[in-house]
């Protein structure tokens, strides 16, 4: 009879729900860590992303892609390696005004592809912004870069205004390091032919 009495029982269907841990904290706070993995690593970004729905909505946010910063990622990288995620990613910065990535997107405008009038609109948005590194960037292009003497004189104006600040010294070690990166990445790059 005991076996009988196991059949004769109904199967309940029980629902619980469950909160999802997830949402307990609020969405800000998720999207200031999101904005702490991006300047970390891009690559983190995406895999947050990739991990559930609340992730993906809070590493979306505008606020992750203004304020997360590249500077882990040597600036030639953005020269060599540009496609793909990280193209969307910085496109995606420099739309909601990242001046990180607009500092990036504007040495690679120039650089790369050689459109110098668009790269030195970004470059002087930048530096406009208060990124010293491509106002340093621009100053140079225009002094070493350009035949106008106009042009010439407002990057030695420009160049001036940083020296006051006491900035020239930590620009000059920062693109002493990018063109330290733009070798090692270019060895690199002829090794692996």
């Amino acid at each position: 009879m005991a076996g009988s009495s196991q059949k004769d029982r109904k199967k309940v269907g029980v629902f619980v729900q469950h909160e999802c841990p997830l949402n307990l904290l609020p969405r800000e706070i998720w999207s200031s860590i999101a904005v702490m993995v991006a300047s970390n690593s891009i690559e983190d970004l995406f895999n947050m992303q990739a991990t559930c729905k609340e992730f993906l909505g809070a590493a979306s946010s505008d606020a992750v892609y203004k304020h997360a910063t590249m500077s882990y990622k040597p600036l030639a990288h953005f020269l060599l390696h540009l496609d793909g995620p990280e193209r969307r990613f910085l496109d995606r910065c420099v739309e909601v005004g990242n001046v990180d990535a607009i500092l990036r997107h504007g040495f690679v405008e120039y650089l790369r592809f050689g459109r110098r009038d668009k790269g030195m609109e970004l470059l002087a948005r930048a530096s406009t912004e208060g990124n010293v590194e491509a106002g340093y960037l621009c100053a140079m292009l225009l002094m070493f870069d350009h035949e106008d003497e106009e042009e010439v004189k407002r990057g030695v104006q420009m160049m001036e205004v940083i020296r006051i600040s006491r900035k020239l010294e930590s620009c000059s070690k920062f693109f002493r390091g990018v063109f330290n990166d733009a070798i090692v990445l270019l060895l690199e790059m002829f090794a692996s032919e």
